[in-house]
């Protein structure tokens, strides 16, 4: 597996699966993202509310938070498409961005998700969203463009393997 998820801490932060009372601080990094990289989406995003917590809530089980002491710096979660595991979203608050917490957060997602049983990790990226640079780095294969993103998969079978 890429790494441990369980409970990984350091002097300054931890990371754990998310409860719902962290809905409300996902609601408000999702706003933050949809207005720093798609301002264009923000009234269809908000349309979409229910949706939003239907998703959120169905996926609260694969969604992981990372605890600044007393606050949360950023969250990942992740959906199951066909017979794939594909990262849903991630996001840190700007103030903690550059800390490793994204990679962190990418970590908790790929273990997961390999815990889950699948072989196949996806996403997709704004192409001018720096996060992409992680992804790469981290071994994620670019595979296609779609719908004004850029798509990457994760082949687990090759790396476990290895």
């Amino acid at each position: 597996m890429y790494s441990t998820f369980q409970q990984t801490m350091t002097t300054r932060h931890s990371i754990r699966r998310a409860r719902a009372t962290d809905l409300p601080t996902i609601y408000a990094g999702e706003l933050d993202y949809i207005r720093q990289i798609e301002p264009h989406q923000e009234a269809r995003w908000k349309d979409a509310m229910y949706s939003h917590i239907k998703q959120w809530t169905n996926d609260l089980g694969r969604m992981f938070v990372v605890q600044c002491g007393d606050e949360v710096g950023g969250y990942c979660f992740w959906e199951v498409h066909n017979n794939a595991a594909v990262l849903a979203s991630i996001y840190v608050v700007p103030e903690r961005r550059r800390d490793g917490l994204g990679k962190q957060l990418l970590a908790s997602f790929m273990d997961d998700a390999q815990a889950a049983g699948f072989g196949t990790l996806q996403l997709g990226v704004k192409p001018d969203n720096p996060a992409r640079y992680l992804y790469e780095r981290t071994g994620f294969i670019y595979t296609h463009d779609e719908g004004g993103y850029r798509h990457y998969a994760y082949d687990a079978t090759k790396v476990a393997s290895n």
